[in-house]
């Protein structure tokens, strides 16, 4: 597209590098196309009669609010930290930089050592005392009044664990997601509030809060979540490239899992973009009710890959739409973290060998990935289940709308990406509306709103019609045409078998050739972002903390030898949240040099360049013989 300005202000999008997309798969031009609003309500038809646009909030469910904006309302903030030095000056910003901070909530995982890492609270506290005696006190902005100890301390709820404790991301988020629930049931939290997610080394464009509720309503849709790769902090301020320049997420690749992949940039939109239900788990901003309804699932540690679209494909069948943010309020350290080697250890976690395992089948069932359980009835079960997949859309319904093959682990269904412009899905809303939160058991994590009423994809009438239960569900759904039957089990058969034999070849491939591949990634990411149009961003801090090739090796061999874990928590061998400890140990090439090397790298090469030297040596002693001995026969 050129700069035309009579398009310029529908923005445009960046679909891909054409030369990378032919290698990658893709059978599509590239480059970039005008972005159509329109489009996400008309699929670009011009009969009035095909328009279909998202729910937007109706009086009944607006809980006394108002339909926009969020007076009354507050902001609930989740901040992950890893001992992370980064996260009370992360404090310090969101509240002297928030246009409204006394309605801001936040609550931090803190996963320290005591007695080595500073507490987050504590340093913000210290932070804002030298704040205050810089300016002399007076609004939030100038680190509060003068009598003010700690201005908005009371605001903030610290969820302490021990970092020997930590078991990744998903294990964090989770225990953030339980405290957001705890909240919710003693009406500390409200579905109608909003909600966001982010990390907890960031900083923020000036009233970044109002500006984001602002930006969250321009999507006109009450179940839109905004979420991407945010920019680093050196463009804070900057209108990137004069063009307003932001990430856009809509492409994947299969690694040991699905991980979000080649990030896109989109130029000039004028609202939020809807995005082919690609989430990233640096930034979600949305309603109350969405993380209500769509929590982290904590029974997976130490994924990385995988966890992001997994969220994504449970918030979309909850009918949830994922939007990509025309503008960057919110900034991420990027040197600042991913520099500090005690920041980077949280995915080093130990964690039980079933622990690892169970976490990769879960998310392969879920999502219909080859791996993961094969039997009928448990995998039903899941999916259903609390941090399963929801009931407004199918998963059938996913994969045709992002374009992502999950059965065949195939980055595309059809050589086309969803990058572009998209039209939205419709979906029938739940009869309690927006705000009912659906119920499950405690302990076994199985759904209470059963038998199904019409609305949900999980509806049969001959079951739900009658009243009947759980149980009699999975019997009468059994019931299907052999024929049928026969053809999936023998497709899931050849995914698997394909699954193992690319396991297989990625365990046999050389550790040098595996270290090069990794390492020229590494390198591409961090030369990506900052230029023109027609750029990929990088991939930010979510990276696997384990090889790819040990990954599938280790999952074809225990869907081999060992067979499907428990998949839900009330039939768990452990009962719980899983702990304990990996068992093994990851090398990542992020820095260079050999005093970066794992120690028993150092060791071999050490061992390796005393062998040459003595073998040196014993040469030139041999040579010194032989020179003696003939001068003494001459």
């Amino acid at each position: 597209m050129g700069e035309d300005s009579n398009k310029e202000p529908k923005g445009s999008v960046f679909i891909g590098n054409p030369e990378r997309l032919q290698q990658a798969g893709y059978n599509l031009p590239g480059g970039n196309v005008d972005y159509d609003p329109e489009y996400e309500c008309t699929g670009g038809s011009t009969n009035p009669s095909d328009k279909r646009c998202p729910y937007q909030l109706k009086t009944p469910d607006a809980m006394n609010y108002p339909l926009t904006g969020w007076e009354g309302r507050l902001l609930h903030m989740n901040l992950p930290s890893y001992r992370d030095p980064l996260c009370p000056r992360t404090l310090k910003y969101l509240f002297t930089k928030a246009k409204r901070p006394f309605d801001i909530r936040v609550r931090v995982l803190q996963q320290n050592v005591p007695g080595e890492d500073d507490g987050c609270l504590d340093k913000y506290c210290e932070m804002m005392a030298e704040l205050r005696q810089e300016t002399g006190g007076g609004s939030t902005a100038k680190g509060g009044p003068a009598g003010d100890d700690c201005p908005h301390k009371d605001q903030v709820f610290i969820h302490p664990i021990h970092a020997k404790e930590a078991a990744g991301p998903t294990y964090a988020r989770g225990l953030l997601g339980q405290d957001i629930r705890e909240a919710y049931e003693n009406n500390e939290l409200g579905p109608q509030d909003f909600c966001m997610s982010t990390d907890s080394h960031m900083d923020f464009e000036p009233e970044w809060d109002q500006k984001m509720v602002d930006m969250w309503d321009m999507a006109q849709n009450e179940y839109a979540v905004l979420s991407t790769y945010v920019a680093n902090i050196d463009q804070l301020g900057q209108n990137l490239n004069g063009v307003h320049e932001v990430p856009h997420l809509c492409m994947v690749i299969f690694t040991s899992q699905v991980r979000t992949h080649a990030t896109k940039c989109a130029r000039n939109l004028p609202r939020p973009k809807l995005t082919n239900a690609v989430w990233g788990a640096g930034l979600s901003f949305s309603k109350c009710h969405a993380e209500l309804k769509v929590p982290v699932d904590p029974h997976t540690p130490g994924i990385f890959d995988g966890e992001e679209f997994n969220r994504a494909a449970r918030f979309w069948t909850y009918g949830y739409d994922v939007y990509t943010p025309h503008r960057v309020y919110v900034l991420h350290d990027y040197p600042g973290s991913q520099h500090n080697p005690k920041t980077m250890g949280w995915g080093h976690g130990k964690f039980e060998q079933t622990d690892l395992k169970n976490a990769y089948y879960r998310l392969n069932t879920i999502l219909d990935i080859p791996g993961g359980e094969r039997d009928y009835d448990k995998r039903l079960r899941l999916k259903r289940s609390k941090y399963g997949l929801g009931d407004r859309r199918s998963l059938d319904d996913l994969i045709e709308f992002s374009g992502i093959d999950l059965r065949h682990k195939k980055a595309t269904i059809d050589g086309k990406n969803r990058c572009g412009n998209l039209q939205w899905v419709p979906f029938i809303e739940h009869p309690k509306g927006v705000n009912y939160i659906p119920k499950f058991d405690d302990t076994t994590e199985d759904p209470l709103d059963v038998p199904y009423e019409k609305t949900s994809v999980w509806y049969n009438p001959h079951v739900d019609g009658v009243g009947a239960g759980l149980v009699s569900r999975q019997v009468e759904e059994k019931e299907e045409d052999p024929a049928e039957v026969e053809n999936r089990r023998a497709e899931e058969e050849a995914a698997h078998e394909s699954h193992k034999k690319e396991a297989e070849k990625l365990a046999g491939s050389s550790l040098h050739e595996d270290h090069k591949a990794l390492a020229a990634a590494l390198e591409a990411e961090g030369n990506g972002g900052g230029g023109g149009g027609g750029h990929d961003f990088p991939e930010g801090e979510h990276r696997e903390v384990i090889s790819n090739a040990a990954a599938a090796a280790l999952k074809a061999e225990q869907m081999e030898n060992v067979g499907a874990p428990p998949l839900l928590r009330g039939v768990s061998d452990s009962g719980g949240i899983p702990k304990g400890r990996f068992f093994f140990s990851p090398i990542k090439l992020n820095k260079h040099g050999v005093e970066h090397l794992p120690m028993q790298v150092k060791l071999a090469v050490l061992v390796m360049v005393l062998g040459i030297c003595f073998a040196i040596i014993a040469s030139g002693g041999e040579k010194r013989k032989r020179r003696a001995s003939s001068k003494k026969s001459g």
